[in-house]
């Protein structure tokens, strides 16, 4: 039984990487195009090409957190260098000075997010890793991530509704503005990352196992693993849709809605109120129905919510965008917590049947897929934009054009609905159940 203090410590580390994501998945864009001056497309390919260093980082961490031997245990050194190395990245990133020539500016912003790229693997491939090595409860796994639930919800909720509340205070085109996010946004990440590292000091750790040499070969076992590949194509296709509503959702309130940024406060309130809310009534949920059963209650959802955005139009009334507010929350807690129980699940079924723990090697697969959709999203929504013809000279009150209109809908609306269905065919083909486990548990003993 993992203790409270645990819990409460593992799980504050999902505020400060779910701050860092979701500050810049939702403001990157807008701030390269309206502040910077970068065009829409090579904004957007400027964040893709930053991630195709998770090619190399991804597995190299992975394997290494699972093969190091330290007295800190295999996971937490990482969680340290990581913790520094991602708040300096984020307050580099809303820092990027303005050169007169736009590839000074864009090759500056391109060593940030490449750095950025790299804290966040140091520490998000360990720390996921580490609920497969605390537990081997098949319901204590949803349970503690449930506690990080929370502290994501609070992280989302600082990054895109008080983030969004400065830049309407301060001016939403105003450097000073996004400086003030960046270094204030990378305190608060530091703060909770070491607040994992140092609380998990007497969490349970586990050996490696058989001692493996090559590093790349290490991952020829995950394409033995079925349910981990179908639960992997379920969060592929789930992350492409959320990425691409992320890099649109300020262009798509102050251009397409033609609302203040003050809406996303309110929208973010309703938020990590009903995913925190909605979170323990979905594990107990889970352990009725089962937890592909949940995700899949939870997936519907989500189609519902970004599906209802092609209804909207210029003054949207508030309380229709609160509501789907709350469905999209319920939503993402349910993805979330049943997502992340399944993965430490199918880790287990792989050492059971191995008799290897390689949940670094997992987790940065899993890693690597997350933050690989989160650089489609702004790489797809940045040439729209430009292809439509968006005008970054024009003033927020200006109408962009038609073309626009539907470019931005494209992100927010119709590429998540599209992938959203996709998820949802790949989920029922999700089989591994709490018996499998006890069955293989037994086998292995």
């Amino acid at each position: 039984m993992i203790s409270q203090r645990i819990r409460v410590c593992w799980g504050t580390g999902a505020l400060g990487v779910a701050l860092l994501m979701n500050a810049i998945g939702v403001l990157a864009l807008f701030y390269m195009v309206s502040v910077l001056g970068i065009e829409p497309g090579l904004a957007g390919t400027l964040v893709f090409l930053t991630k195709l260093l998770d090619v190399v980082s991804d597995p190299i961490v992975g394997s290494w957190s699972d093969r190091i031997k330290s007295p800190a245990g295999r996971r937490r050194p990482f969680l340290l260098a990581g913790a520094f190395v991602s708040a300096s990245a984020f307050a580099l990133i809303f820092t990027t000075p303005v050169f007169d020539a736009q590839w000074l500016t864009a090759a500056y912003i391109f060593m940030a997010l490449s750095t950025y790229t790299i804290g966040y693997t140091l520490f998000n491939v360990p720390y996921m890793a580490m609920p497969a090595e605390m537990t081997d409860s098949y319901h204590e796994r949803s349970a503690i991530h449930g506690y990080r639930m929370v502290f994501i919800a609070t992280g989302v909720f600082l990054a895109t509704s008080i983030s969004p509340l400065i830049l309407d205070r301060l001016g939403r085109e105003n450097w000073n503005a996004y400086a003030v996010i960046g270094a204030g946004g990378g305190a608060v990440i530091l703060i909770s990352m070491l607040t994992t590292y140092f609380g998990t000091a007497r969490a349970r750790f586990t050996d490696a196992g058989v001692e493996r040499i090559n590093v790349f070969r290490q991952f020829s076992p995950i394409l033995g693993n079925p349910h981990f590949l179908r639960l992997i194509a379920v969060k592929a296709a789930q992350l492409l849709g959320i990425a691409a509503s992320q890099a649109t959702i300020v262009f798509f309130v102050v251009h397409y809605l033609r609302l203040p940024l003050t809406v996303l406060f309110f929208y973010g309130v309703v938020v990590t109120i009903v995913s925190t809310l909605s979170t323990p009534l979905l594990v107990a949920i889970s352990k009725r129905i089962g937890k592909r059963e949940t995700y899949l209650l939870a997936a519907f959802c989500y189609l519902a919510g970004v599906s209802s955005w092609m209804l909207a139009g210029p003054g949207e009334p508030l309380p229709y965008i609160l509501a789907r507010g709350a469905i999209i929350a319920i939503a993402a807690s349910g993805n979330i917590v049943m997502a992340m129980s399944m993965l430490t699940d199918t880790i287990e079924f792989d050492a059971r049947r191995t008799g290897v723990r390689r949940e670094g090697v997992y987790t940065a697969v899993y890693s690597f897929v997350e933050k690989f959709t989160f650089a489609m999203g702004p790489l797809i929504v940045g040439w729209a934009m430009q292809i439509a013809g968006f005008d970054r000279s024009l003033s927020d009150e200006a109408l962009q054009t038609p073309e626009v209109g539907r470019a931005l809908l494209l992100g927010m609306s119709y590429m998540p609905t599209v992938v959203g269905c996709v998820a949802i065919l790949l989920l029922t083909r999700y089989r591994l159940t709490d018996r499998d486990l006890i069955k293989l548990r037994a086998a292995s003993s």
